[in-house]
């Protein structure tokens, strides 16, 4: 005993020095509404990010009214069809609105790909996406996800344009959906397990509650007892001491035990909470899913447990990820494991979340090897003669855009292990099914787009140099360059060709010799073959017309030439203390204008061209004789 005690004590402060004082970098922000590019927002969650103009984020549909069949069966919480859930888009604000410095709805700048769901039983959020480094980045602590409190939270979000040295942990461990609640302590005295383990839809807490999961659950009725709802482990039922099923992710979660009646095999039959359903044949590049939560234990002793908490989203993107010197890295989402109980019904697993890495090179030192992971929790054993234990938490998702990475590098979606029943382990409940491993996937084409690592747009006398790089592109077809007056109104001004899908960093650039005088604004559109498109943050610039004047020193007249005469404008001569001394207005003539002088007494003079409110001003010096 002393020496599991020891063993325990070291795991504890093992992990305790891997995790602690992780850094959530990501805002949070729930969605209300949603019409044509105006995001309205509810609850804002700004402590460690901030929604700011041009800045990218993340919109995602967390949950969706999904629910297909509310019998009391065991069919009960099957999906009907998955419409909008799952689904997320990368976005610019373009603007905001705010009350007392909290947003309260956001413009993006294009309109957006994906159409989304918003009512009682759905919910969506936006999560700041904030792009690291210049165009590099080497962490500095751990991160991790804000744990999702059923409005927001849940996902940990970064991108980096050139190459990310990772010296820290990224995690999402346990920031998914929760966990069900053990039931209220409950016995009616006997051991014959009655009609009771039939509900599969109850509100009373007698029951372990189910785990949350893609369905926002609004009616009470759907909340505790043994059937699954969706991809949320159902709760071990009463008459009694039924284990709470696993949540389920890409592979569903394992049914609870059975639970207690003198038997050696528990309750037949099984009074012990349903998986979570599986949602692989779901999954996308553009469609991934929290891990479901455990169901709750049912209790008559105060010695259940509660299901574990799912695991989070981990979305990743930069053109080369890369370790260096002696270290051990996690990018982890899993989902909790429960723990073990005694003499009642146990939590069932969490399942694993999802893991999204959009790179273009993975290149991983054997001295800092990584553990890519999205595991199952496992069920809570019952440490006593038969009860329920429950069941393990299915495997989660890790899915990369190149093909998935070996050297040095352990990858890792695993079903959790269903809890034991009793101490021997004679009976157990069921682990997350499938086989684990499943849910490891390459070669996929996400949601997260072409990485942009600058657009830069600089005057050249009268003209506009637009330059701009590029560190990885997927299917990108051709790009444009568009201009606008007012940052309102935009054209196309030239279509340049992408190069499809690379890895390689490449460079751009257009000469724009029909500029707009004075202010104007410059973005560049992206275009997938598929006809998807984003666009690059709005750069403004201001060309100024020329005007020059000669001879300087000038004596009885001045020749005055403007690059662009083409629209009306106006001539002034101010001397040194503001006073106008020549005024002249010009249709349009030819670039060289003459003015007589012979009149100015000897002095400083500053010479203006005014024209649709540009002015340009050059210095001049009098000098006539006395």
């Amino acid at each position: 005993m002393k020496k599991n005690i020891l063993l325990s004590l070291i795991f504890f402060f093992y992990f305790q020095q891997i995790y602690i004082n992780a850094q959530t970098i990501n805002g949070y922000a729930q969605v209300t509404n949603i019409n044509a590019r105006v995001i309205t927002l509810g609850a804002v969650d700004e402590a460690n990010g901030t929604f700011e103009n041009g800045n990218d984020i993340i919109l995602m549909q967390m949950q969706g009214n999904i629910l297909g069949n509310t019998t009391n069966t065991a069919n009960f919480g099957d999906i009907s069809t998955i419409s909008s859930t799952g689904i997320y888009e990368v976005c610019t604000i373009l603007s905001q609105t705010e009350t007392a410095g909290i947003p309260t709805s956001i413009t993006v700048v294009s309109n957006l790909k994906n159409t989304y769901t918003i009512n009682s039983n759905s919910s969506i959020q936006v999560i700041t996406f904030p792009k690291l480094g210049n165009p590099n980045f080497t962490t500095t602590s751990n991160m991790s996800a804000k744990n999702w409190d059923g409005t927001t939270g849940g996902v940990v979000a970064l991108q980096v344009a050139g190459t990310l040295t990772l010296a820290h942990n990224i995690t999402a461990n346990g920031a998914g959906f929760r966990g069900g609640n053990r039931s209220n302590n409950f016995y009616p005295g006997g051991t014959t397990c009655d009609a009771a383990s039939f509900i599969v839809t109850s509100n009373h807490t007698n029951n372990g509650q189910k785990g949350e999961s893609i369905y926002k659950t609004s009616n009470n009725d759907y909340l505790y007892a043994r059937g699954k709802i969706l991809n949320g482990g159902g709760g071990g039922n009463a008459l009694v001491n039924g284990g709470g099923g696993g949540g389920g992710n890409y592979t569903a979660g394992g049914q609870g035990g059975r639970g207690w009646n003198a038997t050696a095999s528990g309750c037949s039959p099984s009074i012990s909470g349903l998986g979570g359903m599986a949602l692989g044949t779901y999954i996308s590049g553009s469609r991934v899913f929290m891990g479901g939560g455990g169901g709750g234990g049912q209790q008559n002793d105060t010695q259940g447990t509660n299901g574990g908490n799912g695991g989070g989203i981990i979305l990743l993107k930069a053109n080369r990820v890369v370790t260096t010197g002696t270290c051990r890295i996690n990018i982890s989402a899993n989902g909790n494991s429960v723990p073990n109980g005694n003499n009642d019904g146990q939590g069932g697993g969490g399942a694993g979340g999802s893991v999204v890495v959009q790179v273009a090179s993975w290149a991983v030192v054997s001295s800092c090897p990584i553990t890519v992971a999205a595991n199952g929790g496992n069920g809570g054993s019952v440490n006593s003669d038969i009860h329920g234990g429950g069941g393990g938490g299915g495997q989660g998702l890790i899915m990369y855009s190149l093909a998935v990475p070996t050297a040095n590098t352990i990858n890792q979606t695993n079903n959790g292990v269903g809890g034991c029943d009793n101490t021997a382990c004679t009976f157990r409940g069921s682990n997350g099914s499938g086989t684990s491993g499943s849910g490891l996937i390459g070669n996929t084409s996400t949601n997260l787009p072409i990485t942009l690592v600058y657009f830069n747009v600089s005057p050249q006398k009268k003209d506009a140099l637009v330059k701009w790089g590029v560190a990885n592109q997927l299917n990108n077809q051709f790009f444009e360059i568009e201009r606008s007056k007012d940052a309102i109104n935009w054209a196309k001004i030239i279509t340049l060709d992408g190069a499809g899908t690379t890895s390689q960093y490449l460079e751009y650039q257009y000469l724009d010799k029909n500029t707009l005088r004075g202010t104007s604004y410059y973005r560049l559109k992206q275009i997938d073959f598929n006809g998807e498109f984003s666009y690059s943050s709005i750069v403004a610039i201001n060309i100024k017309d020329e005007i020059n004047i000669y001879p300087n020193p000038a004596k009885d007249f001045v020749n005055i030439t403007i690059d662009d005469n083409s629209k009306p404008y106006y001539i002034k001569i101010i001397d040194n203390v503001g006073k106008e001394c020549t005024i002249k207005e010009v249709q349009k003539q030819d670039n060289i204008l003459t003015i007589n002088i012979n009149h100015l007494p000897n002095g400083i003079y500053y010479v203006q061209w005014i024209s649709d409110a540009t002015i340009t001003t050059k210095k001049m010096v009098v000098m006539n004789e006395n």
